[in-house]
């Protein structure tokens, strides 16, 4: 594939000029926002193979490593999308000019909406163990899942049924992918919906103590996000025809995978940085705040976690306070029991 203005290309910025579009050709820019692109995913998928490697690291294991992990790959195949419907590369032959598989199954489903949905699952996840105090399992889990899937074949179906003129088409022309309006108007309205839930929900988390920041995360992602999706509306209404201008797309392709990355690395750096530098002096601060957190609330559970809690009793000042901790934490990790801790801070603070 080539990124040279070759008589091809030169043929093509032609033929869609002859037809009343002005087309920048594919070029170095484009190149080299690939290159740059694919370097960060590279350097991601590492991350990630370290994060599952590491899983049981109970600062990363709170994180949700699984679905962080689901949440990268999902942010990968969202730009392979990009690259066909923003026509970043030559979309020519039988796979490339498949319109149908690379922005709509790509980048939309498996893609764009499960980066947003499995997100959106974090922050459900948060919920039922900061405000219902229960394990993310069962059927909590199971609901969430039923309603993503639920959403994801409902605009399947709409998509299939929609004529195909008014949903993605392939345009020979000018050898690129386009949305109509209506479909553009579905597809965003799919993201739409997904971040105001996980806002909704977040928006009920405001108010949580936590040792782990994870209001901060949720709340900084549905802005970022949102300003996203501001941006993206009025650019696919504005100038539907966007991928045509190199400035446009590179913008529009930066913006769209910057800001995804660095929601990802805004939850998972501090937790892996400490994991990879100062493994055991992190995870000492680590429990030592948790209990300090669930000690601070009198009557109150302060913590339960997805993967099963453990509740202390602890008496203090003659007030019977309760600390719910993960399983793994209490007794496995480096001889660390969190009930030994817990009860000579309620002996110190007796005395």
């Amino acid at each position: 594939m080539s990124f040279e203005f070759t008589p091809q290309e030169q043929t093509r910025v032609q033929l869609a000029h002859l037809g009343g579009v002005q087309l920048d050709p594919i070029g170095h820019a484009d190149l080299a926002v690939i290159a740059v692109l694919s370097s960060v995913y590279f350097v991601n998928f590492a991350a990630v193979a370290f994060l599952v490697w590491n899983r049981n690291y109970p600062p990363l294991k709170s994180k949700y490593p699984f679905l962080m992990a689901a949440i990268m790959i999902s942010m990968f195949i969202y730009f392979l999308g990009d690259l066909v419907l923003k026509a970043h590369v030559h979309v020519r032959g039988r796979v490339l000019s498949n319109c149908m598989l690379f922005c709509v199954w790509m980048r939309v489903i498996f893609g764009a909406y499960m980066v947003s949905v499995l997100t959106t699952i974090r922050s459900y996840a948060l919920f039922c163990i900061f405000l219902c105090n229960r394990a993310f399992r069962g059927k909590y889990a199971c609901c969430a899942a039923a309603i993503a899937t639920v959403l994801a074949i409902v605009f399947v179906v709409v998509t299939y049924t929609m004529p195909g003129a008014q949903t993605v088409r392939y345009v020979p022309l000018i050898e690129m992918c386009s949305m109509s309006y209506a479909y553009r108007a579905v597809v965003q309205g799919l993201l739409w919906l997904v971040w105001i839930i996980n806002a909704a929900i977040n928006f009920k988390l405001r108010n949580i103590t936590s040792s782990f920041n994870e209001s901060r995360e949720m709340f900084v992602a549905c802005a970022a996000v949102f300003t996203l999706l501001a941006f993206n509306t009025v650019i696919l209404y504005t100038h539907p025809l966007y991928p045509t201008n190199m400035a446009l797309r590179i913008t529009e392709t930066l913006c769209s995978h910057v800001i995804a990355n660095f929601l990802w690395w805004f939850i998972m750096f501090r937790s892996m940085y400490n994991c990879a530098i100062r493994r055991d002096a992190y995870l000492a601060e680590w429990k030592d705040k948790l209990v300090r957190d669930g000690l601070q609330k009198q009557y109150q559970i302060a913590r339960t976690d997805p993967f099963s809690v453990t509740v202390v009793s602890v008496a203090s000042s003659n007030v019977a306070k309760l600390v719910s901790l993960p399983r793994g934490m209490v007794t496995d990790h480096d001889g660390f029991d969190a009930r030994t801790l817990a009860s000579k801070a309620a002996q110190s603070a007796g005395t």
